[in-house]
């Protein structure tokens, strides 16, 4: 899978040890010829005499395990006419191996999560899982096979090549994709970090199966990998179990290929003018930045994001901002000197040349800002509470820990910790000064200038001579194992009323006293909410803009104090201070300022005018269209794009306010809260806090209607548009107490509830090519009878309606012969364990236990459909199929460029 950047800034994380970390140590026995390099914060390095180096981070307050492999080779290692061959290798490695032929379904069928993804330092494969002795052999038995044994044969490479062209048209259609590529290779002479990981087109279809498999032998060895297992396991066997399984793969003979280029200072701006037709006009700006291992990187990205938190800009543009979804940054490349990059859209039709002058002059004015060190610390809390979030997960660090891998360096992300906590206002702004500077910048355009200003990179620091100091302390302690099982759940809940909510408090050990909150209230009911919906939905978004007590900055800074991550009604925080973050959460329900309730408006408006024309979003108002059983104004409606924005085209900053005054109050509703707290606190607080404070408008829900509407079949011509969906729906008479729903949720599984490893999915991606990914999902209304089967997927147009007989032609041949023995058994396996693994996450269990409450149901509900789904027979599966399924019944909207279609016939 290509990576999808994020804009957020480089985070060092810190983990939970297992037991204390002289307990760990003791407990972890080496095999013959492993050393041990390294522990901090609960991580263990140990290295084979292959080269191999591996991480272990026992965690047995987790009852799930992650392997994570990383390889330090993505796009940058690339030479020419290759690009894109990283992330093709990527595709072919999870085909299969020597012994493990069927890598993708194998990991399905035993219910495993798993992915890969290719950046432009490194590449990493995981698998998360239950946490098994048999299972993590046989992951690292794999693991291990696939780095020596991996089949990269020409026929599977011809079937995976039209998935990947297809996913490289799917990103074509994105305009701030297609810019970043042009900008990329506009700000980059000669380092690879100038092509994009995808790669470029004529790369791809060229490709050579023996290039590849040479890239493959050059780079897919031990002493260019990094294996990290993370979770709950015992170290000692692991460890074991890896110098067994890796030992044996043969120190390789030759030196690995480096990297000479270092890319020459910019001198001078540089801008890119893409014209394109679309929806949106998106604007990046991207500035050179050093390596990660510099000083400089950690608070060039502390500033970056300062600077796009919102505060900063308004601060500094005011309303000459030209931005309407908000300014984002990201970075591309870490090991050697990168870009970070600025991101921002406006609406089609709205920009000149010069739109981004007042964004650039935000950026390059921001190291002469005064800055004091409460500004400074407002960020650093923002740094410590995501911190503190992905402390409490392995998975997240296993693979947020690749990057600083790639860097050199696994405890580079503990050293970059240390430079946040240590920073000074002094280094932003020097970092700033230094490289956000317009000799420094591309944003299309190259001038003359008169003037010349060094904007050259610092040299790549060793890594060896950076690390010679470094010291941590570990900070954290290990929890107790906590019984998922929904006997247990059921068991260790306490039901208690407060006020008029109905409330699910479920106490249990968790890393850093972590605690989530979810709270749902009800009001109003079909007539008092008629043409409200979007009113609703815009009050609830603004409601973090400020209260009476606090405006937006104050607001802002009192969440952080209180360790608050989330929205205003569904948030994580800690046990000393719950009780703080629950009157932060009344009081912003109770007193809201509704500020920016006119950017609001305008914000929405403009995200459904720019997705209105989108293939996509057409499609879906054809089906809304069809389907729609309910006048407009009605809450159960479904509303094409154009009633959207007509409605929202209607809606005053007032009349937020007045919905706040009508509906706003805890008359009724849940609550749910999953971690380790004090349930009296909890119930004192929220007495007081709910007492007195009613809706004006009595809730009643709205029960939906099943309505047969018939079948659709249409086409709709979407010309320039390389890539085309398909889009089924099939509205069904049956609802989630029905006996034949879990039937049909089996059966939605195994049609295509994954993309590879479904019958749909092996017919149009790894059979015939025509989808990169193809998905099926069936979802019920609420509580009522009525259900909704979806069927989507892409492909080029010149493929969409060869996609369309494929989907036809495997739903006929399911009605006609049904699923065998096998696919039932697997599909009970690998839902009960994705179930199973849901229920280690305590936001999962907020939102479970809320959806059992609204039923008037409690958690033996769910152990009854569990027990359903093991009994649930293969008469019964192929019964309710040959009843519901009837392909002659879908709906089916198609797009694509007909023009396409018509040259390819």
């Amino acid at each position: 899978m290509l990576h999808i950047k994020t804009p957020v800034v480089a985070i060092a994380l810190a983990v939970h040890l297992l037991f204390s970390r002289s307990h760990a140590q003791a407990a972890t026995s080496l095999p013959a010829n492993v050393e041990k390099l390294s522990t901090v914060e609960g991580i263990s390095e140990y290295r084979l005499p292959n080269g191999l180096k591996v991480l272990l981070m026992p965690d047995n307050s987790k009852s799930t395990t992650t392997v994570n492999m990383t390889y330090l080779a993505g796009s940058r290692n690339e030479g020419a006419g290759q690009t894109g061959y990283a992330h093709l290798l990527e595709h072919m490695l999870c085909k299969g191996s020597k012994n493990y032929p069927e890598i993708s379904r194998q990991l399905i069928e035993k219910g495993m999560r798993s992915n890969a993804f290719t950046f432009p330092d490194y590449t990493q494969y995981f698998a998360t899982f239950e946490a098994n002795e048999s299972e993590l052999n046989w992951v690292l038995s794999m693991e291990a096979d696939r780095m020596l044994n991996a089949r990269i044969l020409k026929s599977e490479l011809d079937t995976e090549m039209t998935v990947v062209r297809n996913e490289l048209e799917l990103r074509e259609n994105n305009a701030y994709d297609t810019l970043m590529r042009r900008v990329q290779a506009v700000a980059f002479d000669w380092h690879g970090y100038g092509h994009s990981v995808i790669g470029e087109k004529s790369d791809i279809e060229n490709v050579s199966i023996e290039q590849l498999q040479q890239l493959y032998r050059q780079y897919y060895r031990p002493d260019n990998a990094v294996l990290m297992v993370a979770g709950k396991f015992d170290a000692s066997i692991a460890l074991q179990t890896i110098s067994r399984q890796f030992g044996t793969i043969p120190t390789p003979k030759s030196a690995l290929p480096k990297i000479p280029t270092i890319e020459p200072a910019q001198q001078g701006e540089r801008q890119v003018i893409l014209r394109k037709k679309g929806n949106s006009n998106p604007v990046i700006l991207a500035y050179h930045s050093p390596s990660l291992l510099h000083p400089d990187y950690t608070a060039l990205q502390f500033a970056a994001t300062m600077l796009t938190s919102g505060r900063e800009l308004r601060s500094r543009t005011g309303d000459l901002l030209p931005v309407n979804e908000g300014l984002g940054f990201h970075t591309e490349g870490i090991t050697d000197n990168g870009l970070i990059l600025f991101g921002y859209s406006i609406l089609a039709g709205s920009p000149d040349e010069n739109s981004p002058k007042a964004v650039t002059k935000a950026i390059e004015t921001f190291g002469n800002h005064a800055w004091t060190e409460q500004d400074l610390d407002l960020f650093k809390s923002k740094y410590v509470n995501i911190f503190s979030y992905i402390m409490n997960n392995p998975h997240a660090l296993s693979m947020r820990i690749s990057r600083y891998i790639a860097a050199g360096d696994w405890r580079l992300m503990f050293l970059e910790k240390d430079r946040v906590a240590n920073m000074k206002t002094e280094q932003l702004q020097q970092a700033a000064q230094r490289y956000f500077v317009r000799e420094n910048r591309t944003t299309g355009i190259l001038l003359t200038e008169q003037k010349n200003v060094d904007s050259s990179m610092p040299a790549v620091p060793q890594v060896s001579d950076i690390m010679k100091d470094f010291s941590h302390v570990d900070e954290y302690a290990a929890v107790a194992e906590f019984n998922t099982s929904p006997e247990n759940i059921q068991q260790s809940t306490r039901r208690i009323k407060i006020g008029n909510i109905e409330t699910a408090l479920l106490v249990k050990p968790t890393r850093g006293q972590e605690v989530v909150v979810e709270l749902v209230l009800h009001w109003g009911d079909e007539k008092s909410l008629a043409n409200k919906r979007w009113i609703d939905r815009l009050t609830r978004q603004v409601l973090l803009n400020g209260t009476s007590r606090y405006g937006k900055e104050t607001l802002d800074a009192e969440r952080e104090k209180a360790r608050m991550r989330g929205g205003v009604t569904k948030f994580i925080t800690d046990k000393s201070h719950l009780k703080q973050a629950l009157k932060l959460m009344v009081l912003n329900l109770k007193e809201p300022s509704l500020a920016q309730a006119t950017a609001a408006i305008m914000n929405e408006r403009y995200s459904w005018q720019k997705a209105a024309n989108t293939p996509e979003r057409m499609a879906k108002d054809e089906l809304a269209r069809h389907f729609n059983s309910y006048p407009m104004g009605d809450i159960r409606a479904l509303e094409t794009s154009q009633q959207v924005i007509s409605e929202l085209n209607a809606i005053k900053a007032t009349d937020l306010i007045d919905f706040h005054k009508q509906f706003y109050g805890a008359s009724n509703g849940h609550l749910a809260i999953v971690g380790d707290f004090d349930i009296e606190e909890v119930k004192t607080v929220l007495e007081e806090e709910f007492k007195d404070w009613e809706s004006k408008a009595a809730y009643q829900p709205a029960p939906f209607k099943f309505v047969d509407h018939g079948p659709l079949r249409k086409f709709l011509d979407t010309p320039g548009k390389e890539n085309g969906y398909f889009l089924g729906q099939l509205d069904l008479p049956v609802g989630v107490n029905d006996a034949d729903f879990i039937a049909l949720n089996v059966a939605s599984y195994l049609l295509g509830g994954h993309s590879v490893e479904s019958r749909l999915g092996r017919r149009v991606r790894l059979k015939e090519g025509w989808s990169y990914g193809v998905t099926s999902s069936l979802s019920p209304y609420s509580s009522d009878a009525v259900s909704s089967w979806e069927i989507t997927a892409s492909a080029a147009s010149s493929n969409i309606d060869k996609l369309q007989q494929a989907v036809l032609e495997e739903m006929q041949l399911v009605v006609a012969n049904g699923f065998t023995r096998d696919e039932l058994q697997a599909a009970k396996s690998a839902l009960s364990r994705l179930k199973l693994q849901s229920r280690h996450n305590d936001d999962y269990l907020t939102t479970e236990w809320n959806a059992l409450m609204h039923k008037g149901v409690d958690y033996s509900w769910q152990v009854r459909q569990d027990l359903a789904l093991q009994n649930l027979s293969l008469e019964q599966l192929n019964q309710a199929v040959k009843k519901y399924l009837q392909p002659e019944r879908w709906s089916i909207v198609t797009t694509g460029d007909a023009s396409k279609i018509a040259k390819k016939q």
